[in-house]
């Protein structure tokens, strides 16, 4: 039981179109609007990559991970056996997600997930702005989530979920009277460095970033160019992490959802990966500045 990507992400929105238009004239990405308001946002061949939806306060809701029908089978069964409180998805929810089967559960810190299995609708993806995205196999990117539980919640999506861990980063205090600040790395059942990572604190908006990975740094600089265009928050200036080699920079998105766009991450044989133990974010830059 391995959970292969991060096949789709869901964010509510008061006003979902604001995603849309951010998605297609910033991201590049290809923007629909449904019957019902909702707004999905493809970035490849998949029928959508994110699913906006109508809510009454904005923020992040769920990542949807991606799973063959053989481990999806397994983690239901397992999810059954167990005390692990899980919502069999419906057939309407699951022609919203174009899934076979989903189930959806919460993680030790509350976060929201969907485990799921037979992606249907898939299309040619049609860039607006010309760009081709790291994804396919790889999924949409990669996801940080908040884990104040940090350590139950370390454990339970590598011994319940099926991740396996990349990195262990810890940094000093942000100021006096905070803890140490810890982000644990997981990868999937792909070479991507990590699609899911935990910190040990909270996020406004229930998401610490969501990565989406171009294929050159002037396609990254040219969206940067884009943000300031269209006078979006940057909270981090570009620079390169040491684990992954990404180099890349992060603004916020509609609703306050934190994104980093980035090239150059590394991938890897996990058959000859040792997990690493990490005291140094950043080779350079990515100084980090939050709006109020």
């Amino acid at each position: 039981m391995v959970a292969e990507s991060l096949g789709y992400v869901r964010i509510g929105m008061r006003e979902p179109q604001l995603w849309a238009e951010v998605g297609e004239n910033v991201l590049g990405f290809e923007s629909k609007v449904l019957t019902d308001g909702s707004v999905i946002l493809k970035m490849d061949d998949a029928p959508f990559r994110y699913l906006i939806e109508s809510a009454d306060q904005d923020g992040f809701i769920a990542a949807g991970w991606q799973f063959s029908e053989q481990g999806y089978g397994e983690i239901v069964d397992r999810f059954a056996g167990s005390a692990i409180e899980h919502h069999q998805g419906s057939r309407e929810e699951c022609e919203k997600r174009q899934v076979a089967a989903f189930i959806r559960a919460s993680d030790p810190s509350g976060n929201v997930f969907e485990v799921y299995h037979g992606r249907s609708g898939a299309s040619p993806f049609t860039a607006p702005l010309g760009i081709n995205y790291i994804a396919g196999d790889l999924g949409l990117g990669h996801v940080v989530l908040p884990a104040p539980e940090h350590d139950a919640t370390c454990e339970f999506y590598q011994s319940q979920v099926g991740f396996a861990a990349s990195d262990e980063l810890t940094l000093p205090p942000p100021a006096d009277g905070f803890p140490e600040m810890k982000i644990h790395f997981y990868h999937a059942a792909n070479p991507r460095h990590h699609s899911l990572a935990l910190f040990n604190g909270p996020a406004p908006s229930g998401v610490v970033h969501l990565m989406t990975e171009m294929r050159s740094i002037d396609e990254v600089g040219a969206c940067l160019d884009r943000v300031n265009h269209a006078g979006l928050p940057v909270t981090a200036s570009m620079g390169r992490h040491v684990n992954d080699g990404m180099l890349s920079f992060y603004f916020l998105a509609p609703g306050g959802i934190p994104m980093e766009v980035g090239c150059d991450g590394l991938q890897f044989d996990w058959s000859e990966f040792t997990p690493t133990q990490s005291t140094v974010g950043d080779y350079w830059g990515h100084v980090y500045n939050f709006p109020e």
